[in-house]
């Protein structure tokens, strides 16, 4: 199946996206060049500031009206906001593959959903099944603050949670520190790292299972945890993966940067596009007994990897919890590498804790030891750490140019 709609999605950018077209020619090959999931491999990477780099006319496909398209945008966390826009069959193909997913992870057609977003991405109206009854859903905005987001949900008492990870994060944090008792039955996450401190805070918070997706602007929901929480689960019918390390594509098991082609939004395809992700395929079947391949791993965003000062590469996991052996006296933190000779930890200090200074000159030395003595270390503390214009708090920052040799 998805060598079929490869092959019917190649074509059709070659000879509608002057973009592919151009990127095929120069490349020296036609649509008849792949004919197989391996032969892919022939094809040019693309990347995300190509892509905004160019207008909409050589990107999106002749064949298709973009007015009458559903347009999403990037939310620029990577410094490369990128405008994006979906066919019809692409955006049912989405909703389908999202029901799936829910269903799947136990969600019933009577269950009440609270969604935390981005105000953009708010619906203009009610989805007909919501006139029935079957998943009404209230949209809360990321930009609301923490004790206003915890009062609209007391009121609506949903029995289900969606949002980015750390606005989920944060809102358990404020329950918990405030004695609010939220009782959810699911919880979904998405769109940034969780790592194993935020998927324990949110589900003991919540006393809710958790289900972390992944999802992006471009391609839609890619992927999902089942019961088992051993990876996750591609959506192989939208998306087809790849796995590369130093431009090559690595086997099963192997690390690599993420790579992916769409397979059904026609209006603006996307072939070979880098996601700027890291992670690993599996050859594991999945014990749910869902046949879908898995991706074992998730370690994070290009742009969230840290160099040593020596040029290994470090996964942002690396800091949750290290480097700090006693977190209690810690309400949050924010990691920000400015060179590969200086890293910067924002820690916000819990009210009624002093800040010991042994304990931070013990986490220097350690980081020094990993990092590198010439590391320089410096500890910042502050009363709020900003989140991005998107809404979304990320953990770590990395300011240096990462090449991806995963040294």
């Amino acid at each position: 199946m998805q060598q079929k709609k490869l092959r019917a999605m190649i074509k059709h950018a070659y000879e509608n996206v002057p973009f592919y077209h151009m990127k095929f020619n120069q490349a020296g090959i036609r649509p008849d060049d792949v004919k197989s999931i391996e032969d892919l491999a022939k094809v040019p990477v693309t990347t995300k500031a190509e892509i905004q780099a160019s207008s909409l006319k050589d990107i999106a496909a002749r064949s298709f009206d973009v007015s009458k398209c559903l347009k999403r945008t990037t939310s620029g966390s990577t410094g490369i906001p990128l405008t994006v826009f979906l066919d019809r069959q692409a955006l049912e193909v989405e909703m389908a593959l999202l029901g799936r997913t829910y269903f799947e992870d136990g969600l019933r057609l009577s269950d009440k959903m609270v969604r935390i977003a981005d105000p953009e991405d708010f619906p203009n109206r009610q989805h007909l099944y919501e006139r029935f009854g079957i998943l009404p859903t209230k949209y809360i905005s990321i930009f609301d603050n923490t004790k206003r987001q915890v009062s609209i949900i007391e009121k609506y008492r949903p029995d289900v949670l969606r949002g980015y990870v750390s606005c989920v994060e944060v809102l358990a944090d404020f329950c918990r520190e405030n004695g609010k008792n939220i009782n959810l039955r699911l919880v979904f996450t998405g769109a940034e790292l969780l790592d194993k401190n935020a998927r324990q805070l949110i589900s003991s918070v919540f006393r809710a299972d958790l289900f972390d997706l992944y999802v992006s602007v471009e391609f839609g929901l890619m992927g999902w945890e089942c019961h088992e929480h051993s990876g996750y689960h591609v959506n192989v019918e939208s998306v087809l993966f790849e796995f590369a390390r130093n431009g090559e594509v690595v086997s099963h098991g192997e690390k690599g940067e993420i790579i992916c082609t769409g397979l059904v939004n026609k209006a603006l395809p996307l072939i070979r596009y880098k996601m700027g992700d890291i992670g690993v395929l599996s050859d594991d079947q999945c014990q749910c007994g869902i046949a879908l391949p898995l991706i074992k791993i998730i370690e994070g965003r290009v742009g969230d990897f840290l160099v040593t000062t020596s040029g290994k590469i470090v996964p942002p996991t690396i800091f949750f919890p290290y480097p700090f052996e006693d977190v209690m006296w810690i309400k949050q933190f924010r990691i920000i590498q400015e060179s590969r000779y200086r890293i910067v930890f924002e820690i916000i200090v819990k009210e009624g804790y002093n800040i010991h200074e042994d304990k931070l000159a013990a986490a220097r030395a350690r980081i020094k030891q990993f990092f590198g003595e010439d590391m320089e270390v410096i500890f910042k503390i502050v009363e709020k750490i900003k989140a991005d214009s998107s809404g979304k708090l990320r953990k770590v920052i990395s300011k240096v140019p990462i090449d991806m040799a995963f040294s």
